[in-house]
């Protein structure tokens, strides 16, 4: 029996609030079915394993399906595409956490994520930059464009072990601004 978008969304927030508190690791499918009211049989009929369901969680919170922003700029596509948001995901910084630790010992888990989560989202930006490459404000060739993914993901994932406070849409504006953009050639 197939479940309903809202009962899936309730499950994937569910699974991801106990990875974020106890980490990836620690966190059986038992518990899993006690936190979200479901059975275990359920949980591995309709996912597999707990990777596939987390995978499948942070894969159905992104926001991969929303028309790409095409503002004339690579500047305002890219603010425009890190607007401030309502949080899907309680307790996000925690739940990254969590999760990079986790890929660090479960390579399964580390290539769902990155061919589920990270390569989507940076081939929604790389869409953004190859636009402004066809307009001219970004070279070809310009050296950063290898390093993409990592200049992506590096504020979202780092902020909080190597800044204080949370990661602030002022931040993500700023860092757009004087990081990103530079890096790709545009002043």
């Amino acid at each position: 029996m197939a479940l309903s978008q809202e009962r899936r969304e309730e499950i994937f927030s569910g699974a991801l609030a106990l990875v974020a508190e106890h980490g990836f690791d620690k966190v059986t499918m038992d518990q899993v079915a006690d936190a979200t009211r479901s059975s275990k049989a359920t949980l591995y009929r309709q996912w597999g394993s707990k990777t596939a369901l987390v995978v499948d969680a942070l894969s159905c919170f992104a926001t991969f399906e929303e028309p790409l922003p095409d503002t004339g700029t690579l500047r305002g596509d890219l603010l425009e595409m890190f607007e401030p948001r309502e949080p899907k995901v309680t307790d996000e910084a925690e739940l990254i956490g969590a999760l990079l630790t986790a890929t660090r010992t479960d390579p399964e888990l580390a290539e769902a994520i990155r061919r589920q989560a990270v390569e989507p989202a940076t081939d929604r930006v790389r869409a953004l930059v190859d636009r402004a490459v066809e307009r001219g404000e970004v070279a070809a060739d310009a050296p950063a464009l290898r390093h993409l993914a990592v200049l992506l993901v590096a504020p979202f994932v780092l902020h909080d072990a190597v800044m204080a406070g949370e990661l602030t849409d002022e931040y993500v504006h700023d860092y757009v601004e004087s990081v990103l953009l530079p890096a790709l050639g545009v002043h």
